[in-house]
C-alpha cells in the first residue's frame, strides 16, 4: 500500500511539471499598457496630447439659436435694371402717351404682405486647433465647419447663401427656408506662413461685436501668407488670395435706343455682336489679390495699415448669349482688363481704466475699383440675380436688409458706358470708387454683463458717364449707407451668452436716370420712387461656446 501510494505522489509531480513546462512555452496574452490623456498647456486652456503623438489638440465649437425681427416693406428689384443694360420703356396712361421710362416688372416687385416680419437662425459649429512643435516652430491646423438653418428673411439675406421662393408667383410667394454646411475656416500654419481658408490679411475690426453686418471688410479667403516679426510688437504680412472671393458686380449702360413709334428698343451692334441691350459680368480670374499690412502691438492696444490690389477684369455681352436658353454664342462684345486698389488704416484702444475688458475700435478704407474691400462679410452672397447667376462675394450684403424697398444696384467693381458714335469714355469699364468707416465700443457694466454700441458708414459712387446713363440704359445710382447699432449680453458662464441687439440702418439713393416719372410708376400700379429708406431691426441670440 506505500509503495501504490507512493508511485501514484511521484506520477503526479512528474505530470505537474510537464504541464508547467509546456504552459511556460506558450505565448502570453498581455494586456495593451494603459496611455492617458495628457494635458498640453503649451498653448493655452483646452489642449491635450493626442495618445500616442507629441500633437496638442483642442476640440471646440459653438451652437447658436436666434430669432430676427423687422419692419417688412415692399421690394423693388432695382438690382436687375439699375446700370443691367436694361432700355427704357414707352410707358403709357389710359391710352396717350406719357413719356419715356423704365417700369419695372411685375417679376421686379415683391408686396409687403408676402414680406416675414420675423424668422429663426439655428448655427452649429465644430473647431479643430491642432497644434505640434518642430526644430522650426509650432505647426498649426486649424479647422472650422458651420452647419446652419435659416427661415424667412434669414435664408434670402445676411447669411451664409441664398434660396429661391416658393413654387407660385415667386413675387407672391414666401421665402423658403435654407439648410448648408461650410467649411469657414481650414488654414495651415508654420514658421510665418499661412496657407489655406482664413480671415483676409486686409482685416481689422471685422465685426467683432455686432450681430448684424456693418461695412469694413470681413472677408474669408483662400490664401498662402507669409508675416514677418520683427519685435518691439511690429509686424509685417504679405498675403495671395482668392481673388473670386472679392469678385463684385460689373455694371452696364449698354442699351439699343428705342424705335420710331417709343414700344421698344431697336438692336445696335457693339464689338460685332448686335444685340437690343449688353449685360455686363466679370471676367476670368487671372490674378490673385495682393494683400499686405503692417502692425504695431502694444499692452495698450494695436495700430494695422492694410493695402491691397484689385484686377478688375470684365466683359460685355449681348443679352442674348446670356439668356437661361441662350440664342447666340457667347462671344464678348467688348472686354477690359484694369487695376483697382484699397486701403485701411485701424486702431483698438484697451480702455481697461474705465472697466477691465473694455476695448474701441477705429478703421476707415478708402477703394477705387476693389469695391469688396468696403463691401462687409463676404459669406453674405445676396447677389443671386447677375446676368447669368453668379454670386458676387465681393459685393458683400444687401444696402437694405431683406431686400427693403427700391433696391439700388450692388456696388460695382466698374461700369460699361456708352456705345458707338455716342461713346463716352469708349469701350472701357469705368472704376468706381467708395469708402467708409467703422467704429465699435465695448463695455463691461460688471464681469458678465456688457454691451456695445457700433456703426458704420459708406458712401459708394460710380463714374458720372454711369450716372447720366450714356449708351442708352437705364443709369447707375450712388449710395449712402449708414447703420448704427447696440446690443446688451448677459454672460452667466464662460462662453454661454444670452444678447439682444437692435439695428437701425438709412439708405439714401440717387434717383437712376431713366426710370419712369412717380406719375407713370403710380399709373402703373406700383409705388413712387423713394430715395430715403429706413430700416429697423431687433434680435435675441443665445448662444454657447466650448
Amino acid at each position: 500500500m506505500k509503495l501504490f501510494k507512493g508511485l501514484l505522489l511521484g506520477s503526479a509531480a512528474a505530470l505537474t511539471s510537464v504541464v508547467a513546462a509546456q504552459a511556460a512555452d506558450l505565448p502570453a496574452n498581455k494586456s495593451a499598457p494603459i496611455e492617458y490623456v495628457r494635458v498640453c498647456d503649451a498653448y493655452g486652456a483646452g489642449f491635450f496630447y493626442i495618445p500616442g503623438t507629441e500633437t496638442c489638440l483642442r476640440v471646440g465649437g459653438l451652437v447658436a439659436a436666434e430669432t430676427r425681427a423687422f419692419n417688412p416693406s415692399y421690394s423693388i428689384s432695382g438690382t436687375s435694371f439699375y446700370a443691367n443694360g436694361s432700355a427704357p420703356t414707352h410707358a403709357l396712361s389710359g391710352g396717350a402717351t406719357a413719356g419715356y421710362g423704365y417700369i419695372p416688372s411685375a417679376s421686379q416687385y415683391s408686396n409687403q404682405r408676402s414680406r416675414d416680419a420675423y424668422s429663426f437662425n439655428a448655427l452649429g459649429r465644430v473647431e479643430l486647433d491642432a497644434r505640434t512643435k518642430s526644430d522650426w516652430g509650432t505647426v498649426r491646423t486649424f479647422l472650422r465647419v458651420d452647419s446652419y438653418y435659416g427661415s424667412g428673411g434669414n435664408s434670402a439675406t445676411g447669411a451664409l447663401n441664398g434660396l429661391g421662393q416658393g413654387v407660385i408667383n415667386t413675387t407672391a410667394g414666401t421665402t423658403v427656408q435654407r439648410e448648408t454646411t461650410i467649411v469657414n475656416k481650414a488654414f495651415i500654419q508654420f514658421a510665418g506662413l499661412t496657407a489655406g481658408r482664413a480671415q483676409s490679411m486686409f482685416d481689422f475690426y471685422a465685426d467683432a461685436y455686432n450681430y448684424d453686418s456693418l461695412r469694413g471688410s470681413n472677408a474669408t479667403v483662400s490664401m498662402l501668407a507669409y508675416t514677418a516679426t520683427f519685435g518691439g510688437g511690429f509686424s509685417a504680412t504679405l498675403s495671395v488670395e482668392d481673388q473670386p472671393s472679392r469678385r463684385a458686380n460689373v455694371g452696364s449702360t449698354f442699351a439699343g435706343p428705342l424705335n420710331a413709334a417709343g414700344t421698344a428698343a431697336t438692336a445696335v451692334t457693339v464689338g460685332g455682336i448686335t444685340a437690343t441691350s449688353f449685360q455686363a459680368q466679370p471676367a476670368g480670374s487671372r490674378i490673385p489679390e495682393i494683400v499686405g499690412n503692417v502692425r504695431f502691438d502694444q499692452p495698450w492696444g494695436a495700430v494695422q495699415l492694410s493695402a491691397a490690389a484689385h484686377q478688375v477684369a470684365a466683359s460685355l455681352w449681348g443679352s442674348g448669349s446670356l439668356a437661361t436658353s441662350a440664342t447666340s454664342y457667347a462671344y464678348p462684345a467688348l472686354t477690359t482688363n484694369s487695376y483697382g486698389f484699397a486701403v485701411q488704416a485701424g486702431v483698438q484702444l484697451n480702455m481697461d481704466y474705465l472697466s477691465p475688458g473694455d476695448k474701441l475700435w477705429l478703421q476707415a478704407a478708402y477703394e477705387r475699383g476693389a469695391f469688396g474691400y468696403i463691401a462687409g462679410n463676404n459669406l453674405g452672397y445676396n447677389y443671386g440675380n447677375g446676368v447669368n447667376a453668379n454670386r458676387y462675394a465681393g459685393s458683400g450684403f444687401t444696402p437694405m436688409d431683406y431686400s427693403y424697398g427700391w433696391n439700388p444696384n450692388p456696388g460695382s467693381d466698374c461700369v460699361f458706358t456708352g456705345y458707338g458714335p455716342y461713346a463716352v469714355g469708349g469701350g472701357s469699364c469705368q472704376l468706381t470708387s467708395g469708402w467708409d468707416v467703422t467704429g465699435a465700443y465695448k463695455h463691461y457694466w460688471l464681469p458678465t454683463l456688457a454691451s456695445a454700441v457700433y456703426g458704420s458708414y459708406m458712401v459708394y459712387n460710380n463714374p458720372q458717364n454711369a450716372l447720366n446713363g450714356f449708351g442708352g440704359a437705364v443709369g447707375a445710382a450712388n449710395m449712402k449707407e449708414g447703420r448704427v447699432g447696440t446690443n446688451l449680453v448677459w454672460t452667466p458662464l464662460k462662453g454661454f451668452d444670452i444678447g439682444t441687439e437692435f439695428m437701425y440702418v438709412h439708405l439714401t439713393q440717387s434717383r437712376p436716370v431713366g426710370l419712369a416719372s412717380d406719375t407713370q410708376l403710380i399709373n402703373a400700379g406700383l409705388p413712387a420712387f423713394k430715395a430715403n429708406s429706413n430700416e429697423y431691426e431687433g434680435r435675441l441670440r443665445i448662444q454657447r461656446a466650448f
